[in-house]
């Protein structure tokens, strides 16, 4: 996209979250306004580019460990953002050709990129769809019609779930998954630290 048209409805003048990260992983699906929020964003945390590449490679890790070892062949990828490299279905069918992928993302601007980006692989699927209402997304006729949650599937959470805030539930988000998955699944997750609170400093009374 650096050198392409955006799809009908994105505007490319405002930055992305999904596009800064493609753009962070090396990517080209980005525009001019994600690059200089990314540029922006590593002159206030230098650190960014590595912490992105670190989750991308321990998803790597993850998938071919379950797709290898674990025998899994289903995978549903709750907010990963663009499919655009290095990424959860290409990584399932470097082991296995025949492995089901699909990608979950509330974000217009994604699944649009999504659609696209998919539009010649029959068995991966981008749904446009919140990870926060889990019986939306396991009910999405284009969930069931790749996956069998009669058989172990895979869910990736993968630098997602800082994003849900407390008052949302994020534990009951994740057990109204987990009981809809047939023995043998699993839940790779990798989550940031929440921030550190601010202590007022006390002082004792003077003797």
């Amino acid at each position: 996209m650096t050198t392409q048209d955006p799809p009908n409805g994105i505007d490319s003048s405002r930055p992305n979250v999904a596009r800064i990260y493609d753009y962070l992983l090396g990517g080209k699906d980005n525009f001019a306004a994600d690059r200089e929020a990314a540029r922006q964003l590593l002159a206030a945390s230098p650190d960014m580019a590595g912490i992105v590449r670190d989750n991308r490679s321990f998803i790597g890790r993850v998938v071919r460990y379950l797709a290898t070892e674990g025998g899994m062949r289903q995978f549903l990828d709750l907010g990963g953002g663009l499919p655009t490299q290095t990424n959860v279905h290409q990584m399932a069918h470097e082991v296995t050709p025949d492995a089901r992928v699909v990608y979950v993302d509330n974000d217009p601007v994604v699944w649009s990129h999504g659609q696209a980006l998919l539009a010649h692989g029959g068995q991966v699927s981008m749904v446009r769809a919140d990870l926060r209402d889990p019986a939306a997304v396991l009910r999405h006729p284009d969930v069931l019609g790749l996956l069998d949650f009669a058989r172990p599937v895979a869910v990736v959470c993968a630098s997602v779930l800082h994003f849900v805030a407390d008052e949302e539930d994020p534990y009951r988000i994740i057990a109204e998954y987990r009981d809809h998955l047939a023995p043998g699944s699993t839940w790779p997750s990798a989550t940031a630290p929440p921030a550190p609170r601010k202590t007022t400093p006390t002082t004792s009374p003077a003797a």
